[in-house]
């Protein structure tokens, strides 16, 4: 399957130079980020799917993660059951260190209990060619090719190392950004179990490859971070209820949509933010904001 490059079209270009000055002499209009997202067709804005998202209730407030199986199956899975189960109900973050993550999902809260669900087999990398939904919007400092799936960040080797690998894969990663959510583990890259990590700093250096990261955080990032630091921190920040969406009452549900990653809105918007630039270097991904709308009120 192909992989896709974001890019604006030449007759959309051509419009956006046409908004701004209707001959050569006259200056052109600036258009804001925030006017792109006001001014957004309905069509570039997506539904999250209640089944994979999860509310997670915090002291500070509601966080909403959508989960990626299409990436982690087997984590997805398993985090489905603990949150129906009720297993993470009343446990705390144990582990909080400032600028880099968040830990929870330990019944003992020492960072050494789990469940009594099997370990998990790591879901660090995928092939690209396992997926035509990877959107590459450029390259950065760290990685040649960076994007999204849906919202998620990305980043993928070259296309062309197939040719020269003796396995034919090329890797397609999670990028450790601030709001990916992401599984704790032993030593052994297959010890995943219901430990998990909130990002509250960018660790791709240190944590992509190495680590299964399974959501990312949609809605509610700042509550996340009132999370209490510490290891452990003198009082720490319960997780007070989670659940699946799908499983909360109609009249409790947030209808929470993301922009399409895939869409020209979306590129012209991180274009006017000088996220990316002409040449197609990407600033720093991490520091891109999905535009959120909830209830239909953008976030």
């Amino acid at each position: 399957m192909s992989i896709r490059r974001l890019v604006l079209s030449a007759c959309g270009a051509a419009v956006l130079a046409a908004t701004g000055a209707a001959a050569k002499d006259e200056p052109a209009v600036t258009v804001t980020p925030a006017q792109i997202i006001k001014t957004a067709p309905e069509t570039v804005w997506r539904k999250l799917d209640p089944e994979n998202t999860v509310y997670m209730d915090l002291p500070a407030g509601l966080v909403i993660i959508e989960l990626r199986p299409d990436f982690a199956p087997g984590h997805v899975e398993q985090i489905k059951k603990l949150v129906r189960a009720g297993f993470y109900n009343g446990l705390s973050f144990h582990r909080v260190i400032e600028g880099f993550m968040a830990q929870g999902g330990d019944p003992l809260g020492n960072g050494t209990g789990g469940s009594n669900l099997p370990n998990l087999k790591a879901e660090f990398t995928r092939d690209t060619s396992d997926t035509d939904e990877f959107v590459e919007i450029g390259r950065d400092r760290i990685a040649p090719r960076v994007g999204y799936i849906h919202g998620m960040p990305f980043a993928a080797q070259p296309e062309a190392l197939r040719a020269f690998k003796t396995d034919r894969h090329v890797d397609l990663w999670p990028l450790h950004c601030p709001g990916v959510m992401s599984m704790a583990r032993a030593g052994d890259p297959n010890s995943a179990n219901s430990q998990f990590f909130l990002m509250i700093g960018d660790s791709r250096l240190n944590l992509d490859r190495r680590y299964t990261a399974w959501g990312w955080i949609v809605d509610g990032f700042e509550a996340s971070r009132r999370i209490a630091r510490g290891e452990p921190p003198t009082r720490p920040t319960p997780i007070m209820r989670v659940r699946i969406a799908a499983d909360v009452p109609d009249a409790d549900r947030r209808e929470t949509e993301v922009m399409r990653t895939d869409s020209e809105t979306f590129m012209r918007y991180i274009k006017a933010r000088g996220d990316v630039d002409d040449t197609g270097y990407v600033k720093d991904i991490c520091e891109i904001k999905i535009p959120v709308r909830i209830n239909g009120e953008i976030e």
